[in-house]
């Protein structure tokens, strides 16, 4: 009886141990995701801060751009003007009219080059703009992860507990068993005396 007391303890020992060690295998795997989750969500935030940044300043290349270009569409009208005025006054303004008319012709071919400059410096905006939003998506989705591992490593937590609280138990059960088997096992019966002859 107590043998197969023994081996029962051994089993739901085995069994817990068993248990036990998957258990502490899950949480290690789950907290390795949470860290790989967290190195991508930083490794998105820093990508994501320097495209934000990198954003802002071909914003402003765009924006200086534009302003030079309305300049110099400004100092083309006025040039344009300027030619019409000489164009009235041909006997007295031909040099004028010249060097006007090279002024404007200089000045469109810098108006022709910055706007293909924009034109360049837009497509790098929306390329730009695209990667910020794929690395805002990663970052989300990394966010998520380490949520979702948290979660998890939470749940295994409270089922870790609820074992050790059953393997408690379990060894009470068994302590009680084994002391209930040696009560109930009789002492040894010591052997009787040799009986010694009469004498004659």
């Amino acid at each position: 009886m107590s043998a197969q007391d023994n081996d029962s303890g051994a089993r739901t020992s085995s069994a817990a141990s068993s248990t036990s060690a998957l258990k502490w295998v899950a949480i290690a795997i789950l907290a390795l995701l949470a860290m790989y989750g967290w190195q991508q969500k930083s490794s998105a935030e820093g990508e994501l801060t320097a495209l934000r940044g990198e954003v802002a300043s071909l914003q402003k290349a765009v924006d200086d751009a534009a302003e030079v270009r309305k300049s110099s569409q400004d100092e083309i009208d006025r040039l344009k003007s300027a030619v019409a005025d000489a164009q009235r006054q041909v006997d007295e303004g031909k040099a004028d009219v010249s060097t006007a008319m090279a002024k404007v012709s200089e000045l469109d071919n810098k108006v022709a080059g910055l706007t293909k400059d924009n034109e360049g410096l837009q497509a790098k905006l929306a390329a730009a703009g695209d990667a910020a939003k794929k690395l805002t998506s990663e970052f989300d989705v990394a966010n998520k992860a380490k949520s979702d591992a948290e979660s998890a490593a939470n749940a295994l937590r409270g089922e870790i507990d609820s074992l050790k609280g059953q393997i408690a138990t379990l060894q009470k059960d068994l302590d009680a068993a084994k002391a209930a088997a040696q009560q109930a096992t009789p002492p040894a019966t010591p052997a009787p005396a040799p009986e010694t002859p009469a004498a004659p």
